[in-house]
């Protein structure tokens, strides 16, 4: 998938999720726009520790059948790693990046076992934050699904919009908007070359101001909006109407 067409279907799906009423639509909406990079399973889910509960706090899910009663009986959910590692990232990583304690090496290889017979061997978590006070995450799962930085972006910016319009119509409503101060001008024009993948070093260079200045910009955004990465504010920003994408 070239650059453009890329960045269409982010456009399109954000659109499209955009004007769902209903937290059942979200998913296929979600579901068909990862299907073009490979992927087949996916859910967007609250992370309690396992002595809390052992099941995810499932928010919107698309995986197999059988997958969640496998991973429940099993109880893969106190070797599961990756979800160990969403717990506590900020920032996505593939499957392949999250470590594991060599103590459960054995329970670690039935877990990954069981991902590859349901074609869930490979994928993506994308963190979202505390939004229910407790880790939330976007999970995309597939047998070889493409895993390129380009693709990388394209799916953090679509996940990150789904959780959140997800939480809205779940009655969570995400904590933006309601503080008293809103995006300056300047705020939402740094956003703006975000969103069309500029670094803080050249949308100084194109503002004119210093590279600091423009990081404690964003910074500010950033708490405005509850967002814990650059991508999430540019997506929560997008979500309210601040940002055009």
């Amino acid at each position: 998938m070239n650059s453009k067409s890329r960045r269409n279907l982010i456009f399109d799906t954000i659109d499209n999720i955009s004007r769902v009423t209903l937290l059942s639509e979200v998913s296929p909406i979600l579901a068909g726009a990862m299907e073009k990079f490979g992927f087949v399973a996916l859910g967007i889910n609250g992370l309690p520790p396992p002595s809390d509960d052992a099941d995810p706090r499932i928010l919107t899910e698309n995986a197999p059948e059988g997958f969640r009663d496998l991973y429940i009986h099993e109880r893969f959910y106190l070797v599961d790693h990756i979800c160990t590692q969403a717990r506590a990232a900020y920032e996505p990583f593939r499957f392949s990046e999250a470590p594991y304690d060599l103590t459960e090496s054995r329970g670690h290889q039935r877990f990954m076992q069981a991902l590859d017979t349901f074609g869930m061997g490979k994928g993506i978590i994308v963190p979202v934050g505390r939004l229910t006070n407790i880790p939330t995450c976007v999970w995309l799962a597939g047998n070889n699904p493409d895993l390129d930085e380009d693709t990388y972006q394209a799916t953090e910016l679509i996940a990150l919009f789904a959780a959140s319009k997800a939480h809205a119509l779940s009655h969570h409503p995400l904590d933006i908007g309601t503080r008293t101060s809103t995006l300056t001008p300047r705020e939402r024009e740094v956003l703006q070359w975000i969103s069309a993948g500029k670094t803080s070093w050249e949308i100084s260079m194109i503002s004119g101001l210093s590279e600091r200045a423009i990081d404690r910009t964003i910074t500010a955004a950033m708490i405005k909006l509850s967002a814990v990465t650059r991508a999430q504010a540019v997506v929560n920003a997008i979500r309210i109407g601040e940002v055009d994408f």
